[in-house]
């Protein structure tokens, strides 16, 4: 199964550093699908056609895309995620992509 990994937690600076994510995704290997990238700049569209900028937008920072059996198999492999070092205010979130 494929799972999506959203990346959620305060902005981050674009100094911010990754050290660590790539010795992370070649530690997957072939479960990564797609290594994602950061995210900014979001708008929300409402019924009525006008726009916002996103609230998520704040919160959100990127994706990932990796394949496992089920979720149990991805939080064993996203558990020492570089991400997650930055503080409890970062977090993963996984969902099951269809």
């Amino acid at each position: 199964m494929k799972y999506i990994l959203f990346y959620k937690g305060p902005a981050t600076l674009p100094v911010t550093s990754h050290k660590g994510w790539p010795t992370w995704f070649n530690k997957l290997g072939n479960a990564l699908i797609d290594i994602g990238s950061p995210l900014a700049n979001g708008i929300a569209m409402h019924s009525d056609g006008s726009t916002t900028n996103s609230d998520s937008a704040a919160t959100l920072n990127g994706y990932s895309i990796i394949q496992a059996k089920d979720k149990n198999e991805v939080l064993e492999l996203i558990k020492d995620h570089p991400y997650l070092a930055l503080g409890k205010e970062y977090t993963i979130e996984i969902f099951e992509k269809k």
